[in-house]
């Protein structure tokens, strides 16, 4: 338990200072584009992590089957599987995107971060874990400062070109300092059925997730524009203040479940991250609602004030959603990976429903409150679920 909470903490810190450099990259990023320019790279960003569903099941199975058995077909096939697959992400997006080439660069550096964060967490090696994002982070606010400070705005196309490399970069100076990556195009069906047939659920799971937290940005730009994809955005990035803690702990918990044998050892731990989490995120929700409109002047400028109007709502969704992940991670551990995977489809389909109407009548705010309705019902669904296959020892 000790090695458990020091891992945690060591991971929060990492996260937390990891997500601040991540937010005060798009504070800058904001600034130094105009709103319109801004809402397009956050819709570009998105659009990506809609794209990269299609291979963003391996990582987990990664994690899962190499936490388990070092065996280095694991990487290899997890490697050829994510890669074959963007190639045909990229034909598409080709095909029959507006922009293809940024696209393409985004969704390579969702594949990078993903499965450099699976392949971290099989191997638990918590500077690996703790600093990969944390440099990569890094890297983005320093050429975006050095830019910024050169020429006081930001090109668009250099913009992305810059965050997307700076991922194979954090990457490559990981290994470069220790060495354990390895690549021997191994292939072998039998393995990358299993890491296939894993990572299934978790798809649907991802579909879900990407249509939870991506269509209101769709239908905003659909109806409102790009302008108010920006202030949507904004409001986005203050609320992941609420994933530090629940990051750090679900990357230690799915593993951690992955390798316990007596199944019941996970109740404790569990409970822990619940109430833990539960009483950071009500700390900074009581914080956000007196401050909310001053924190968006200060950080982001007065012409983003409008996006004040959608922190609380999205806060509160993302509470519920966080919750709703630590339950996840013990599931998915426990080899029930379908279970989080049909929560999240099925508050996505709700989002895809009532978001259409209340973006309509209501703007971002009723894109917020969608957002939040549904988060609520994937949490309230996970906790049926558990306590329903704890009673009935099922999940053992």
């Amino acid at each position: 338990m000790k090695h458990l909470i020091k891992s945690t903490i060591i991971l929060t810190i990492s996260n937390v200072l990891t997500r601040v450099l991540g937010m005060l990259f798009f504070v800058i990023l904001a600034r130094a584009m105009s709103v319109v320019e801004y809402g397009d790279f956050r819709f570009l960003l998105t659009l990506s992590m809609i794209y990269g569903i299609a291979f963003s099941g391996i990582p987990t199975a990664l994690t899962k089957y190499f936490s388990q058995n070092k065996k280095q077909e694991y990487v290899d096939n997890s490697i050829l599987l994510m890669g074959a697959i963007y190639i045909i992400l990229v034909i598409i997006i080709f095909l029959f995107e507006n922009n293809p080439i940024l696209l393409s660069l985004f969704i390579f550096s969702f594949l990078v971060d993903s499965f450099y964060t699976g392949f971290s967490m099989g191997i638990f090696n918590i500077v690996k874990l703790s600093g990969f994002k944390l440099l990569e982070n890094v890297i983005q606010l320093a050429i975006l400062i050095i830019a910024y400070i050169l020429y006081k705005q930001i090109n668009f196309s250099f913009a992305i070109i810059f965050y997307c490399f700076s991922g194979i970069l954090s990457l490559w100076l990981f290994e470069l300092w220790n060495h354990e990556l390895k690549f021997k195009f191994n292939f072998s069906k039998e393995v990358s059925k299993k890491i296939f047939k894993f990572s299934m659920p978790l798809l649907l799971g991802a579909v879900g997730w990407s249509i939870l937290f991506g269509i209101d940005t769709i239908y905003v730009k659909m109806f409102l524009g790009s302008e108010y994809v920006g202030y949507l955005s904004v409001g986005f990035t203050i609320v992941q203040v609420f994933t530090f803690l629940p990051t750090a702990i679900t990357t230690i918990l799915l593993p951690k479940a992955s390798t316990i044998k007596d199944k019941k050892r996970i109740t404790k731990p569990l409970n822990l991250a619940l109430i833990g989490t539960s009483v950071v995120s009500l700390i900074l929700l009581i914080f956000l609602i007196f401050l909310k409109e001053s924190i968006i002047n200060i950080i982001f400028g007065q012409k983003y004030i409008i996006s004040a109007s959608v922190i609380i709502p999205l806060a509160i969704g993302l509470i519920f959603i966080t919750l709703h992940q630590i339950y996840s991670a013990v599931f998915q551990g426990f080899d029930k990976p379908k279970i989080p995977s049909i929560t999240i489809l099925v508050s996505a389909i709700i989002n895809i429903i009532i978001g259409y109407f209340l973006v309509q009548s209501h703007g971002i705010i009723g894109a917020a409150i969608a957002n939040m309705v549904s988060c609520f019902v994937a949490f309230v669904m996970i906790i049926i679920y558990y306590h329903k296959m704890n009673k009935e020892n099922k999940y053992l």
